[in-house]
């Protein structure tokens, strides 16, 4: 699913490519003794069929009233979310998960300028998916989640920041523990016990503790999460349950 729907083969439903479009379902229909070419039209006639019911199913699927930002394109990728949401009934399925991407922050100038633009489209989004779910009456069953790879320094390097590591997330939705801090808090300061240098504070909770809350709300089990989650154990036990406790159904 992209920023503006179903991603399809180019043309594939238009009338004037009917011919071709048979031309290529008998190639696909046709028997292979190749066990690569075998799998390959497998997977291409498996894509075209889940294409075309997603397409049918968001069709079917209420329309929204919650208006989106065209003009943020976090926003559009949001709206394309809430809309597959809505389209869970027509989709037959139980859980479904998805990921959408703000880029920008990896600013090595111009942080004073533009991390409060960066925050405020951030805000904006949020809030209209937010508003959707409501609307859908579904703020309950779907949490929002951030993650990152890096972080940025504390110190700058003139006119922004560079990269590091430990930072802050955030996670939203009816089904949280809200309105908290989780983890320990880092000393905001240069030479701390974290810091290892330029301010790259060394994490205080792992990714594994984190995720592994979202994967107890998911459905895993305890018994599961070590093969989800390999290196919890390192961190935390997962015989007692949610590491960090921020879902308030886990």
């Amino acid at each position: 699913i992209g920023a503006s729907g179903a991603i399809e083969l180019s043309a594939w439903r238009q009338n004037w490519f009917r011919h071709r479009r048979l031309a290529v379902e008998n190639i696909l229909d046709q028997e292979y003794q190749n066990v690569l070419e075998r799998a390959l039209v497998s997977k291409k006639k498996k894509a075209i069929a889940a294409n075309s019911d997603y397409i049918d199913a968001l069709a079917a699927a209420p329309v929204l009233a919650t208006p989106f930002t065209d003009s943020n394109p976090l926003s559009v990728e949001l709206k394309n979310v809430a809309r597959t949401i809505a389209a869970r009934t027509q989709l037959g399925v139980k859980r479904q998960t998805f990921f959408v991407e703000m880029s920008g922050f990896d600013l090595h100038g111009r942080l004073d300028t533009q991390h409060p633009l960066l925050l405020g489209r951030l805000q904006a989004a949020l809030s209209e998916f937010f508003t959707a779910l409501d609307e859908l009456c579904l703020t309950d069953q779907v949490t929002t989640f951030t993650s990152s790879d890096f972080a940025r320094t504390l110190s700058t390097n003139g006119s922004g920041t560079d990269h590091a590591w430990g930072g802050n997330h955030l996670v939203f939705g009816g089904a949280v523990n809200g309105g908290q801090v989780y983890g320990t808090y880092p000393e905001l300061a240069l030479e701390s016990s974290l810091d290892t240098g330029r301010g790259r504070l060394i994490p205080t909770t792992s990714v594994d503790e984190y995720v592994s809350d979202l994967a107890l709300w998911m459905g895993v089990s305890k018994t599961n999460l070590p093969l989800v989650l390999p290196n919890l154990s390192r961190f935390h036990d997962p015989d007692l349950g949610p590491a960090m406790g921020y879902m308030a159904t886990t």
